[in-house]
């Protein structure tokens, strides 16, 4: 008898394996799919950087440095073009795919369960912009680890300590990609501290954060651009990204983050304090990532914590009347929505990697060689490190209004000392509404009446200096 029911077991387990296998590949199947959006950030920062220029000083920009900015980076890892960059999207979202699995069965005991988050993440990922590469992407692979330590620290007492530390650490890397964890790494710690009740937990999770930060810091401070990286991360983000840059909610969207936040508050209903407490912390410290602009990449880190949350919780009220009306409700929804979603984003096209794109790479690269520096005005950033060259008065920044608002006079200061031969310039580029030749009217001005137009594609001109 005793040996039937490790048999049966061992085919439930190697069963649950298989499904997450063929999950994971459908998963993969659509992701390469669907549009794919790499942010630009992700070649032209870590190429300029490589190329000797200081981050924040003259590559002025207003995140934590992550893989874009540090020696070990984007560029030398490896992820230089399109084609390597969806395979990045697909190795984590892999990767996030088997956290998810790991941490639901270990917290919740069941592989079936567990193999439900899965599937609910297949149908949303790619819902919330998850054919988007951008640096919330990769938080989860950080987070839910973290969640998972944490609730452990939380229900066992003799590993405690340790578990204290690891959960500070994997913090603390992730406040060096992106600086919105921090919020949820000041609550992550008062929350520790409050189910503990004892002091001592507060040095081993301080012991692992602190590394990995007091590096970032004394990597910066040694390559002296520490006031630098103050002003664009913490004062610029206050003061002008604040006033110019937010993105606010649409109610399109509002209406499809609160529906899968909805059934993710289904998570009170469980008798487990301890778990629902954890994952409504990781839920709404992971929220921050959405605040200051409004789009559905900045939803993935919090989008695990809701799946499980919505599992869980659906689970805890599967003997209500109203469970099978929900459960209808939610299907229906799914249903509609990814008919609307996947009718209009199966398309085989990468955004910034387009034909025309390439193109206009391609005629700069005739009029110039490695090295050269010209500027770009409009038009897609990365052609720099398309055609292997260099901003003009070493000095890049992304030309947004509110980027530009503070940076223009440099640029406009750097383009005439160096008077690079190459410009190339999109004056038909509008950002968020607002038109480039009028929020950036000094430049536009300037290159108007020092370069001429010797070659076109599309709106994008190739101009050389008179």
């Amino acid at each position: 008898m005793g040996l039937d029911l490790y048999i049966i077991l061992r085919k439930m387990k190697m069963r649950s394996k298989i499904l997450l296998i063929l999950i994971i590949i459908f998963h993969i199947f659509i992701l390469y799919k669907l549009i794919f959006f790499p942010y630009p950030e992700f070649f032209v920062y870590p190429y300029l950087t490589n190329h000797g220029l200081l981050p924040y000083q003259q590559i002025l920009d207003q995140h934590f440095p992550g893989l874009m900015f540090l020696p070990i980076n984007f560029d030398n890892l490896g992820m230089n073009n399109e084609h390597i960059a969806r395979i990045w999207l697909v190795m984590v979202v892999v990767l996030t795919q088997v956290l998810i699995y790991w941490s639901a069965k270990n917290i919740l005991k069941s592989s079936y369960i567990a193999l439900l988050v899965n599937l609910l993440y297949l149908i949303w990922q790619p819902f919330f912009e998850g054919w988007v590469l951008w640096i919330d992407t990769f938080l989860p692979l950080f987070l839910i680890p973290a969640f998972y330590l944490t609730y452990k620290f939380i229900v066992e007492g003799k590993k405690s300590i340790k578990l204290s530390f690891f959960i500070g650490l994997l913090l603390g890397i992730s406040v060096v990609f992106k600086q919105v964890v921090l919020p949820l790494t000041g609550l992550s710690f008062i929350y520790l501290l409050w189910q503990k009740k004892s002091i001592k937990f507060a040095l081993p999770f301080l012991l692992g954060f602190l590394p990995p930060v007091l590096m970032m810091l004394f990597f910066l401070y040694q390559i002296g651009v520490i006031k630098d990286f103050w002003y664009w991360t913490v004062v610029f983000n206050l003061t002008t990204f604040a006033e110019y840059g937010r993105k606010l909610p649409f109610l399109s969207g509002l209406v499809r983050v609160g529906f899968v936040l909805f059934f993710g508050l289904s998570v009170f209903f469980c008798r487990d304090r301890k778990l629902y407490l954890t994952l409504a912390l990781f839920t709404l410290g992971s929220l921050m990532a959405i605040y200051a602009r409004f789009d559905f990449v900045h939803f993935q880190p919090a989008l695990p914590f809701i799946l499980i949350s919505t599992v869980v919780g659906m689970n805890s009220i599967k003997d209500k009347i109203y469970f099978k009306g929900l459960v209808l409700i939610y299907l229906a929804v799914i249903f509609w929505w990814m008919f609307i979603f996947y009718k209009g984003h199966l398309v085989n096209k990468v955004m910034f990697f387009d034909t025309q794109t390439k193109e206009i790479a391609a005629k700069v690269s005739r009029y110039t060689k490695p090295g050269d520096k010209i500027f770009i005005f409009g038009t897609v950033p990365h052609i720099y490190q398309m055609t292997n060259t260099m901003p003009a008065g070493d000095v890049f920044v992304f030309q947004f209004p509110w980027f530009l608002r503070v940076t223009e006079d440099r640029l406009l200061e750097g383009l005439k000392e160096d008077k690079p031969r190459i410009v190339v310039s999109d004056r038909t580029v509008e950002i968020e509404g607002s038109k480039i030749v009028d929020f950036a009217k000094k430049l536009d001005t300037y290159i108007q009446q020092n370069y001429r137009q010797i070659d076109q594609v599309g709106d994008t001109k190739i101009l050389r200096r008179l």
